[in-house]
């Protein structure tokens, strides 16, 4: 189902209950039905957060960015002054999954890392262009900064990762974003027929369209990372393109600006690098596995109706899981476990798109050293 749909029936008035069924991965899983009361949705845990991660003597600050929420810039800025008094090296913005928000706060969020100067371009239904520009000429931050985005990356994050790129402020890493470079607005059908008591919907049209300050949008195309990290995602199969009367990629005039700095012989010298050390990196072994199994199955529409061939399919994943987990257990010098029922609750498995942002940004401050 469409993540909308899904909302839409777990919404309700607060306090009204909502049973949600609920079928865990594994073999023998069962299902549960766990029965929640509706409420309001508090967003503190969805406010940006901060962590250091230390790497070779370097000190890296990672930003994670979850949606661009109104105050989001302040609450960055404020991690930020935090980061710089912990002697962090350089600074990762995390845009993983984060699916926009509030365009002033993407404008805001940009300002944190220029002194002043353009942002995005909007132009309206008439053709008119309007430029969104940090103009207070502070500066936040000004050391080594990279980006990490995913193909779910979408809207205002979309927008902060093309400006840091077109400035030449920072390295995108990760894998093509979105492509979502227009802006809608709904309108209730009462209002023109209210004649009806009931509720008739709404329709969704179309207002604005976003464009980077290079004069490109990001509708459809997206950002094209800098560094792309190995994935199973395939830009053509998901993503704004793919959608039913997606409107298409065009330009329009550049805003002005000028390039902080040219990043092309940097960005080459990282990509060796990284190319070089995730060739051997057990993690990205494993996601180089997933993407050869998920491009042989992707094709497969056929589900067996033996229950045996299901269970065995269920079996060999578990064996695998339980496998991955022991390789690291080895690497890390510790025990294996002997079933997937010992691995601890908690068991959390690591992020390696994030562990080679830290060891690229890493490489960046030492370039510049």
């Amino acid at each position: 189902m469409a993540l909308d749909d899904v909302v839409q029936l777990i919404k309700g008035p607060k306090g009204t209950k909502v049973k949600l069924q609920i079928l865990p991965d594994g073999k023998d899983a069962k299902a549960t039905v766990v029965e929640i009361v509706r409420d309001k949705i508090r967003l503190e845990d969805r406010a940006v957060k901060s962590e250091v991660f230390e790497k070779d003597g370097k000190k890296i600050g990672v930003l994670e960015v979850p949606s661009f929420y109104v105050g989001l810039s302040k609450d960055t800025d404020k991690l930020i002054t935090e980061l710089k008094e912990k002697g962090v090296d350089g600074i990762i913005v995390d845009l993983r999954n984060n699916g926009g928000g509030a365009l002033t706060e993407a404008t805001a969020m940009s300002g944190l890392f220029i002194e002043s100067g353009p942002v995005v371009q909007v132009r309206d239904s008439y053709g008119r262009v309007n430029v969104n520009s940090d103009t207070d000429g502070k500066i936040s931050y000004q050391g080594p900064l990279t980006v990490l985005v995913n193909r779910y990356s979408a809207s205002a994050s979309e927008i902060f990762a093309a400006a840091m790129q077109d400035y030449g402020r920072a390295i995108v890493l990760g894998e093509n974003s979105f492509g979502k470079g227009t802006v809608q607005q709904h309108r209730s059908l009462n209002h023109i027929y209210d004649l009806f008591d009931k509720e008739l919907g709404y329709v969704q049209y179309t207002i604005q369209k976003f464009y980077r300050i290079d004069g490109g949008s990001t509708q459809n195309k997206g950002v094209v990372p800098d560094i792309a990290f190995p994935t199973a995602v395939d830009p053509a199969e998901t993503g704004e393109s793919v959608e039913d009367n997606a409107l298409p990629w065009d330009s329009i005039d550049k805003a002005k600006y000028s390039v902080l700095q040219r990043n092309d012989e940097l960005i080459a010298k990282l990509t060796e690098a990284h190319e070089k050390r995730i060739a051997t990196d057990m993690e990205f072994g494993f996601i180089a596995e997933d993407i050869a199994k998920y491009k042989a199955e992707k094709d497969d529409k056929t589900l067996s109706l033996s229950e045996a061939a299901r269970k065995q399919e269920s079996d060999d994943n578990d064996t695998r899981r339980l496998d991955r987990v022991n390789q690291r257990q080895k690497a890390a010098g510790e025990e294996p476990f002997e079933a997937l029922d010992d691995i601890p609750k908690d068991y959390e498995v690591p992020d390696a798109y994030l562990d080679e942002a830290v060891a690229i940004t890493v490489d960046m401050v030492n370039s510049k050293g």
